[in-house]
């Protein structure tokens, strides 16, 4: 008799590989696998086929039918389980929650949600069996418990299955590596969080500079005294199917053995030279250029995440991993990493219409997920090519339909195009899309346009953010501005006087090395990352190629700065989320901070380390921000606390980061 059963998760890594395990058990049983995971922008799951790939290679030994035929897979958001589960019944379920997300919060609503939606329906499932995998977490000074909803968790369990009459295990896993997690979308804490810390800062610094590391070490503080446990994912899978025991196995609780952890001393280094970069501990953080801090807030859920030494070793630790097995995972986990990096979608279709008597660009990529999403609308700045938002819009198009255009005004075969032409061109590419609200994302001179769009059809639009935002405007907020937007003010306004100094003043002004090591602040030296990326070097010349185009492009900024969004954004009653970065020496962080207190409903990001091209030098997690932004915008303070990300108005060095005072 087949025996039917039912296991739902939100880690593809874990899930699938217990899913192979329960697949190959002797008793043959047929099998739903429902993956219940929000895929990232930083890291985008797997679809259906790729995970029933993934199970099937990873099935223990040989079977002697085809395993496939047995096999089901869906993967849905959290929030549609209860509803995919309606039509199911089961005789044995798993629910595999371990927390696997590497923002807490967020981990642990995805979690409740999965969990909450099968002990509900378990009198429907008439299940006889139910087995509940979570994160462990040692007693004593030397490990960290996992967060209070876990263990919440584990109880409403044990209440369920009593009052249904179900049979009950609960098992605790620490956290994991696997090589296949960064093509499952997935950074496990621990290992994951410091095998992704130096793949993005490599890929960051590389994507500028491409031999830099050939001659720059970085200095890593704070490895004294701690070691990470490396337990790989299938050890651990084998390790839950044998503690799951057979169906009489007595109710109970087991934890599986976390592994010897290996000293970060000796696992950075280690871990550095997979990824190319020569890492050296120290005992301060003293002289850490741009680059050295970057990594260190990069590192802090490492640290967190790391098992203290000196306390007393705990009952039934298993062997640490092998100086050559950890070579050999990390190289596969770099390996895959780089595939991983393949996989965004490509630059979506273009496509000309005519708007105005005169040819207009559009860009789109990405499809809605449901009818009636909106889509989100990229407003480039002013004079400015796409290759900006490419990585951007590619990223976000995992989620969402994103639609941009090329902005017009700098041609010499248009009329002058002033701020009315361009929310004109805004309200006809909106018209275009065929629907009926809009998230807009303005991206420099972008967000005045957004702004004052807003205002002019605030119906239209659901959703306001702002990107490396200036806000410069006659008249208000002096003495903000960056050297280059002076220099900036400068040239423009005398160009308005006289139009014929444009031949002598092309090329004078185009930002190519403008943040190139640029001193931001007192004590603030971006360094190399502050270098433009190689990518962007023809697209940040192209209001300066000629005369005419330079002409043109100052009297459109001219005109914007006469715009008083100050007085339009008290009646903005729409969410609205700024995204700054520390090292932006084009656009004003100081007048963006300002600005947004004018904001009723505004929250503020600031991205450590970042310049002015965050959308593309960071494209990764200004998309988690947007996405999860539009998602659900009260609560992304909460859900993205990446310590890299600084939230708050306040003074620089007073931004509140609910990351950095987790750790501490």
């Amino acid at each position: 008799m087949s025996h039917h059963v039912l296991l739902a998760g939100t880690s593809a890594s874990l899930a699938g590989r217990l899913a192979a395990h329960r697949l190959a058990a002797p008793d043959r049983p047929s099998l739903l696998l429902l993956l219940a995971a929000r895929s990232r922008p930083t890291a985008p799951g797997p679809d259906t086929a790729t995970l029933r790939t993934f199970v099937l290679d990873s099935a223990p030994g040989t079977a002697p039918d085809d395993p496939g035929d047995r096999l089901r897979v869906l993967r849905l958001d959290p929030d549609a389980l209860a509803g995919a589960l309606a039509a199911e019944t089961a005789d044995e379920v798993w629910c595999v929650t371990p927390g696997l997300d590497p923002d807490p919060v967020r981990a642990a609503c995805a979690d409740s949600a999965v969990a909450g939606a099968l002990l509900a329906a378990l009198p429907a499932l008439r299940t006889a069996r139910y087995v509940h995998v979570g994160p462990s977490g040692a007693e004593g000074k030397d490990r960290a418990a996992p967060p209070r909803p876990y263990r919440e968790l584990e109880r409403a369990t044990v209440e369920s299955c009593l009052a249904h009459g179900a049979a009950w295990r609960v098992l605790r896993t620490p956290p994991v590596i696997d090589a296949a997690a960064p093509l499952l979308g997935e950074c496990p804490a621990g290992p994951h969080h410091l095998l992704g810390a130096l793949c993005s800062v490599r890929s960051e610094i590389t994507d500028r500079v491409p031999d830099w590391f050939q001659h720059h070490p970085l200095r890593v503080a704070g490895l004294g005294g701690r070691g990470l446990p490396l337990l790989p994912a299938g050890r651990a899978a084998e390790w839950l199917w044998d503690a799951a025991g057979p169906p009489g196995l007595p109710d109970g609780f087991a934890t599986l053995p976390q592994p010897v952890p290996t000293p970060l001393e000796e696992l950075l280094p280690r871990a550095g030279a997979v990824y190319g970069i020569d890492l050296r501990p120290v005992t301060g953080r003293d002289g850490f250029t741009a680059a050295e801090r970057l990594l260190d807030l990069r590192l802090d859920l490492v640290r967190s995440a790391a098992v203290r030494f000196g306390g007393s070793a705990a009952d039934g630790a298993a062997e640490a991993l092998s100086v050559a097995a950890q070579w050999e995972l990390f190289g596969a986990v770099r390996e895959n990493q780089d595939r991983a990096a393949t996989q965004t979608p490509p630059q979506g279709p273009t496509r000309t219409v005519e708007v105005a008597g005169a040819p207009l660009t559009l860009f789109e990529v990405g499809t809605a997920r449901t009818a009636d999403q909106a889509p989100l609308v990229l407003i480039n700045a002013l004079g400015q090519g796409h290759g900006f938002l490419d990585r951007l819009a590619r990223r976000l198009a995992a989620h969402r339909r994103v639609v941009s255009w090329q902005v017009r005004g700098t041609d010499p075969d248009l009329p002058p195009w002033d701020i009315d032409h361009q929310l004109d061109d805004l309200r006809a590419v909106l018209g275009l899309t065929g629907a009926d609200r809009f998230h807009l994302v303005g991206w420099c001179t972008g967000a005045k346009i957004a702004t004052a769009y807003q205002r002019r059809r605030p119906g239209d639009v659901a959703s306001l953010v702002f990107l490396n935002a200036t806000f410069k405007q006659d008249g208000l907020w002096g003495g903000m501005d960056t050297p280059y937007e002076r220099n900036l003010e400068a040239v423009c306004r005398a160009l308005a006087r006289r139009p014929e100094k444009a031949e002598r003043m092309v090329g004078l002004l185009a930002p190519g090395s403008a943040g190139g090591g640029e001193k931001t602040g007192p004590g603030q030296d971006a360094g190399v990352l502050g270098v433009l990326s190689q990518a962007l070097a023809e697209e940040v010349r192209r209001p300066f190629l000629a005369p005419e185009k330079l002409l043109r492009y100052a009297r459109q900024l001219v005109d914007l700065w006469t715009l008083d969004t100050a007085q339009q954004a008290p009646a903005v009653e729409v969410p609205v989320l700024f995204v700054g970065s520390e090292f932006d020496a084009i656009s004003s962080p100081a007048r963006a901070r300002a600005a947004a207190r004018c904001f009723p409903d505004a929250r503020y990001a600031e991205l450590a380390g970042a310049g002015h091209y965050a959308p593309h030098d960071r494209s990764a997690p200004v998309a988690e921000l947007i996405t999860e932004f539009v998602r659900a915008p009260e609560r992304i303070t909460r859900e993205v606390a990446h310590p890299e990300i600084r939230w708050g108005v306040e003074a620089p060095g007073q931004e509140h980061n609910p990351a950095r005072e987790a750790a501490s």
